[in-house]
């Protein structure tokens, strides 16, 4: 019989706990907070003081752990091994800004352990892949913030890390630009596990499959964002329907008279009919017959489906009611 090799987590932690000060003044950032990240590419989520970015700090030792411990792919946070496997994008990247970006990407690269000719062609293979080519014998301080932001992710890449951790990787990016990264991201994830804390959650709805939400340091819930999905809903939400017509006038008056609905209004940003029902199966049918009788023409009829932005501002609503 083969035995089956153990399961190795990219990111591993057992009551991870930041302190900073010690006495009155001390601060936990982090409390006593279990990951187990498989790969792909996993959301980390969180408003502002959260403790992301403190846990990202011990997770590429960056920082010391006050309590608990951290693994990356089997190798204890802040070890020379760690270190080798991850490439790291912090939220406000410094740079050499007198160097080109092609003589920053291989100054990296040779630090990282490249010889200076794998350093060169692995320079402009990034240059390339990220849209700076053009731009590689132009110093970095005359990039703009979203060219820096490029070449940040470049040299996270520079060594071929095993595990990419990004820390708000679009922002300082255009729309453009955005999306642009987001491929880039989903494209590397074939190749790389990715560790991607971000607050546009739209962003990280595109690219992850599994987040994670952490509030006050406390881990809140981790799962896959279908799951979230399913079990998570705004408040009344799941009985919403949206409808639109050729004429959302002639038909609001009837729907607001139907015992099934208990409010129907014409929203105001999108001009369409919004209703709150408690028989959906009821209203499926009774509209068919509605438009006919009304002689209009149906444009949409649907439930829209709840977003991660609006499961998470519900989750922290939650938190913050229960404290």
């Amino acid at each position: 019989m083969v035995q089956e090799k153990s399961f190795i987590p990219e990111i591993w932690t057992q009551e991870l706990t930041k302190i900073y000060d010690r006495g009155e003044n001390s601060i936990k950032a982090v409390d006593k907070i279990d990951i187990t990240m498989k790969p792909g590419v996993h959301g980390f989520l969180g408003p502002n003081g959260a403790g992301k970015t403190s846990t990202i700090h011990m997770l590429i030792g960056a920082i010391s752990i006050t309590e608990g411990k951290a693994k990356i792919k089997g190798e204890y946070a802040g070890s020379i091994r760690a270190r080798r496997i991850i490439g790291f994008l912090p939220q406000n990247p410094s740079f050499y800004d007198t160097m080109t970006g092609e003589q920053y990407l291989k100054f990296v690269g040779e630090l990282s352990g490249l010889r200076r000719k794998d350093a060169k062609e692995k320079a402009l293979e990034l240059l390339g892949k990220l849209e700076l080519l053009e731009a590689r014998d132009r110093n970095i301080e005359k990039y703009s913030e979203g060219m820096k932001q490029r070449i940040g992710i470049a040299a996270a890449l520079i060594h071929d890390p095993e595990l990419l951790i990004l820390d708000e990787p679009t922002s300082n990016l255009d729309p453009i630009g955005r999306a642009n990264i987001i491929k880039d991201i989903k494209e590397l994830s074939k190749k790389m596990s990715v560790f991607v804390s971000s607050h546009i959650l739209s962003e990280i709805e595109q690219m992850c499959e599994k987040v994670t939400i952490i509030h006050k340091g406390k881990i809140v819930l981790t799962d896959t964002i279908k799951n979230i999905k399913k079990m998570h809903s705004i408040k009344g939400s799941q009985n919403i329907v949206i409808l639109d017509t050729s004429s959302n006038e002639k038909l609001i008056q009837q729907l607001n008279e139907k015992d099934y609905i208990t409010n129907a209004w014409i929203d105001e940003t999108d001009n369409k009919i919004h209703m709150i029902s408690t028989d959906i199966e009821m209203l499926q049918k009774a509209i068919p017959k509605m438009i006919i009788e009304n002689n209009v023409i149906l444009r949409a009829f649907h439930q829209p489906e709840i977003s991660l932005q609006e499961i998470f501002i519900e989750i922290i609503e939650d938190e913050v009611e229960n404290e």
